[in-house]
C-alpha cells in the first residue's frame, strides 16, 4: 500500500490533539472526513471509496 503524507495547519493540529485527548469517536470521524480524506489521493481501491461514501 502506498504511503500518504498529510499536512495539517495549526488549527487542524490543535483540533486533532483535542480529539485524541478527549477520545471523541464521532468527532474523530468528522475530522477524518473533513480534513484528512480530501487530502488523500483519490485513486483509492473500490471498496475504500464505497466505505467513504457510505459514511457520509
Amino acid at each position: 500500500m502506498a504511503k500518504a503524507f498529510i499536512v495539517l495547519d495549526d488549527e487542524e493540529q490543535m483540533l486533532l490533539e483535542r480529539i485524541c485527548l478527549d477520545k471523541e469517536v464521532d468527532e474523530a470521524l468528522r475530522f477524518l472526513e473533513k480534513h484528512i480524506a480530501p487530502k488523500v489521493k483519490k485513486d483509492m481501491p473500490c471498496m475504500a471509496r464505497e466505505i467513504m461514501q457510505f459514511q457520509r
